[in-house]
């Protein structure tokens, strides 16, 4: 059950990554006009297969970071290997030890996929960002895009804080990394916990974000923000392209891009290719909002509910694996 979960969480993932990654940079009325009235509605081929961006890219980092056995603190080994990861996407970074990676040596994880300046510049500093020493005053959404790996286990402590650390690596205002902290921790609700309805998952966990990260001045407006998206996915209301832009934004920042995920999550809570048909069609940062989104309703339904056909034609499945088998063993050692 806990495999299946964070298979269909990576999966899931990368399939909303994938989806909206050939839209992200396009308005909503462009997107309409090249695939019809209703937008994208199927993963498209580049080449061979269809392919992930670097969303899926540091995801799949933060789960080899993770899965490495040294004695250093989790946001740690996950920084070293995002160095790693800054070398694939051809920046000179240099690391202070020798570091494992596997991923490193597949050809396609050497792609440049749009990767965030936030991220290069973070990573190219020479310094590691945290909670208490931001590294910059971002709050974009290349912080929370990559966080849902903290929340396959708590062998390293608490998800919703280890979810925050993580993202504060690049991203250093509050908004840039309490949406990871709660991602980590909604998957880890919908993986380990008594099954429920997601909304309430959804509650638990912003209550227990508010409760962790509560002194924060950001905090009241990320609440009110979760909040709405949560009304939003129950009214009686237009498109979601115009309530998403309208409502929420478009998801280039973190608390926008978690809010249009759940927004989206919880208006189709059992199918998960509706579900990411509606996260990724709008003006906004398509591929973030689809893998976030991804992220959520794959660890809560887990891969049962993952369109074969999709994931028949993504690309990188055998790698995406790979790293899943390597925190499973970790896990299994608890």
């Amino acid at each position: 059950m806990i495999q299946d979960k964070i298979s269909g969480c990576v999966f899931a993932g990368a399939l909303g990554d994938a989806l909206g990654y050939v839209v992200e940079f396009d308005l909503y009325s462009s997107i309409k006009n090249k695939y019809g009235k209703d937008g994208i509605q199927d993963l498209l081929r580049t080449g061979e297969k269809a392919i992930i961006s670097d969303d899926t890219q540091m995801t799949l980092f933060t789960m080899e970071g993770m899965s490495v056995e040294t004695e250093d603190e989790v946001e740690e080994k996950i920084y070293l290997s995002y160095l790693k990861w800054a070398q694939t996407q051809g920046m000179s970074v240099k690391l202070p030890c020798d570091w494992p990676s596997r991923l490193a040596m597949v050809p396609k994880m050497n792609c440049r996929r749009a990767p965030g300046n936030t991220c290069l510049y973070a990573l190219t500093s020479g310094k590691m960002g945290t909670i208490q020493e931001p590294i910059n005053h971002s709050k974009g959404c290349g912080g929370v895009m990559r966080t849902a790996p903290l929340g396959f286990t708590d062998a390293y402590g608490l998800p919703l804080l280890n979810g925050a650390k993580a993202a504060a690596i690049t991203h250093g205002h509050p908004l840039g990394w309490i949406p990871a902290g709660m991602l980590s921790d909604i998957v880890f609700k919908c993986i380990y916990g008594e099954k429920k309805p997601l909304k309430l998952i959804i509650e638990e966990s912003l209550a227990d974000t508010k409760n962790q990260f509560g002194e924060s001045e950001s905090m009241a407006y990320f609440e009110r923000l979760i909040k709405k998206a949560i009304a939003l996915s129950e009214a009686a209301c237009e498109e979601d392209a115009s309530t998403i832009e309208k409502e929420l934004g478009g998801g280039w920042v973190g608390e926008e891009a978690l809010a249009i995920a759940i927004y989206c999550c919880l208006k189709y809570p059992d199918d998960i290719r509706k579900m990411l048909i509606a996260a990724v069609n709008h003006s906004g940062d398509s591929d973030s909002t689809g893998a976030v989104a991804g992220n959520i309703l794959g660890a809560y339904l887990g891969m049962d509910a993952i369109p074969k056909d999709w994931l028949d034609r993504l690309e990188l499945v055998d790698v995406m694996q790979e790293q899943i088998d390597a925190m499973m063993k970790i896990i299994q050692r608890e």
